[in-house]
Formats: C-alpha cells, sequence, structure tokens
C-alpha cells in the first residue's frame, strides 16, 4: 500500500491519471494540494476568454480510488493584490529577493506576510472545523496549512500505507514563477506565498504519519523544472 503526497503549486493530473488505472486501487492513495482558478464563465474583455491556472484540474475527490485533491484559491481572487513588475524570469533570480515594507508586505509579490506563528494560532484555532473548497475563500499559508492538517493527516493515518512518497515541487513558494499569473503590461499577480517553514512543516507531518504506520518509509522526489 503507497500513499503518494503531491504539494507542488499544480494538480498533479498525471499521478492522478496513473492511479486511476491502476488494477487494484486499494493499494494506492492520492493526494495533491494545488492553486486551482478555473474561470469557466469568462468575465474579461472577451466573452470567449477562459483563464485557468494550469491544467486548470483537481477540483473534485474520488474517494472510492482513494483520490483527495484540495484545490487553493489563488491569493488574486482576494482582490488586494498589486501587480508587480518583472524585470526578468523570476526562474533564474537567485539574489535580491526583493524587500520587504514597513507593514510586513513583500514587494515582490505585493502581499502582506503571514507569520510563522500567526499561521500556526490560526490552524489551531479552526482545527476542528475544517473548511470545504469555496472559490471566494482565502487562500495561502493558512489555507495551505490547514488543509494538511485537516485533509491530508487524517486520511493518510485511515489509509496505513505501507510506504509514502512525496511528490515534491517547490513552486507554490513565495514568489516563484511558477504560480504566478501574468497581467498586461508584463506584471505578475501570485497565487499563494508558502514559505520554506510550511515545506518543513509539512515533510515533518508526514513522518509523524510514517512513524505510526510504516516505520518511517518515505521517499521525497524533488519534481520536475522549468524546461
Amino acid at each position: 500500500r503507497c500513499a503518494i503526497v503531491d504539494f507542488d503549486a499544480h494538480h498533479g493530473n498525471g499521478t492522478e491519471e496513473i492511479v486511476r488505472k491502476c488494477h487494484d486501487p486499494g493499494k494506492l492513495f492520492f493526494f495533491s494540494i494545488h492553486v486551482y482558478d478555473n474561470d469557466k464563465k469568462g468575465k474579461r474583455e472577451s466573452k470567449s476568454f477562459q483563464y485557468k491556472f494550469y491544467p486548470g484540474t483537481g477540483d473534485e475527490d474520488d474517494l472510492p480510488l482513494n483520490i483527495i485533491n484540495v484545490p487553493i484559491t489563488p491569493l488574486w481572487k482576494e482582490g488586494n493584490q498589486t501587480p508587480v513588475q518583472r524585470e526578468h524570469n523570476t526562474r533564474h533570480r537567485t539574489r535580491n529577493r526583493g524587500s520587504q515594507s514597513d507593514d510586513g508586505s513583500s514587494s515582490e509579490t505585493g502581499t502582506p506576510r503571514v507569520s510563522d506563528a500567526e499561521v500556526e494560532s490560526r490552524i489551531r484555532s479552526r482545527a476542528s472545523s475544517p473548511v470545504p473548497f469555496n472559490a471566494n475563500a482565502p487562500g495561502g499559508r493558512m489555507a495551505y496549512r490547514n488543509s494538511i492538517q485537516n485533509r491530508l493527516l487524517p486520511a493518510l493515518r485511515a489509509f496505513n500505507p505501507d510506504l509514502i512518497l512525496i511528490s515534491a515541487g517547490f513552486d507554490a513558494c513565495k514568489g516563484d514563477v511558477g504560480n504566478a499569473k501574468h497581467e498586461m503590461g508584463g506584471k505578475e499577480k501570485m497565487g499563494i506565498d508558502l514559505e520554506p517553514e510550511d515545506y518543513a512543516w509539512t515533510t515533518r507531518k508526514i513522518l509523524e504519519i510514517a512513524d505510526i504506520c510504516c516505520q518511517g518509509r518515505v521517499v521525497s522526489v524533488l519534481e520536475g523544472g522549468y524546461g
């Protein structure tokens, strides 16, 4: 029994398709947490325009096949994010990660920074009442951690895997071009704002389940890249 946990910014549609075609679905568990925005109503200038954050899938679970999808509402849906001008491609940026203003917001993302302590406090206060996906619900770090705590961990423990595989994509990190929505004039809005500590916290939580279920057997694989 193998559990696959995918926390890349994009829905793990390829992995999900493999799981769906497995002849014994009881042996596999798939969890994907990802940014989701698929505007099928066409609200921009052209009535035929349809925006979707790639690949635009992963908004529904398939519980008989042990498939759990957690779509995170992008930060740009909150309507309070200022588009940021990009001087060059973020994927090659290793310096000048952007300065912080007096209110804690990042010049790189245009969104206020939420401290680790504040995120933890909010998660504890909501731990007993996880909220289902809502296109108008707040996104970001709080939504991410709340979903890991209340959607992933109980389901993973119930599945009781012999091995846990982590599809570790890091493009949900704050300021990464991989979770950006490109605007007119070369500007971008960011979809999510994870910090390195969020990834470390997620891994620790998964390891806690692994210690209970499968003698700590976890394989973490770095996903993809920008070709």
